[in-house]
């Protein structure tokens, strides 16, 4: 029998004018996919909070250290790092111990951008950054009906659920 592994995982950003990633831009990435004319988010990498929340599910799910003990928000050398270097080495660490993702089920919550627009560019990014079929990744956009800062525009977040097998 498969040795199986569950990890959840969780990103939230605030919008800002810039990001520290692209100075002076209003750069917003999700799943590693540029959303244009967007207003960007806080962040000490480029702020996906898509493949951000990722990251941490799958190294969650091996009880690895979490991506900000990995990549800390304190350090020049981690900063304006791209997310989807952070994801691929993580998926090396979990790979290494002998495991390979089987699926990830992804949550957006924001009112805007609408995420059904990215959906399937997102899938295709994220498949091809952890070389798995594009099946094996979903996505979900929600919005929280103005409720709280995300649901006033104020920020985006992110919740992700992942499978592993060895």
């Amino acid at each position: 029998m498969d040795n199986i592994r569950i990890g959840i995982g969780y990103d939230i950003h605030r919008f800002m004018e810039f990001t520290l990633f692209e100075k002076g831009s209003k750069s917003l990435y999700l799943g590693g996919v540029l959303i244009e004319d967007h207003v960007g988010v806080s962040a000490h990498s480029d702020g996906d909070v898509v493949l951000h929340s990722l990251t941490d599910a799958i190294l969650g799910a091996l009880a690895l250290p979490d991506i900000g003990a990995l990549y800390p928000d304190n350090l020049k050398t981690t900063e304006g790092i791209k997310s989807a270097d952070i994801l691929k080495h993580a998926y090396g660490l979990v790979k290494a111990e002998g495991f390979r993702l089987i699926n990830a089920d992804i949550v957006v919550i924001t009112q805007t951008p609408k995420i059904s627009a990215y959906k399937d560019r997102m899938r295709e990014s994220i498949a091809g950054i952890l070389r798995v079929d594009k099946s094996h990744i979903n996505i979900k956009g929600k919005t929280k009906e103005g409720l709280d800062a995300v649901g006033k525009q104020k920020g985006i977040e992110c919740h992700c659920v992942c499978l592993l097998s060895s």
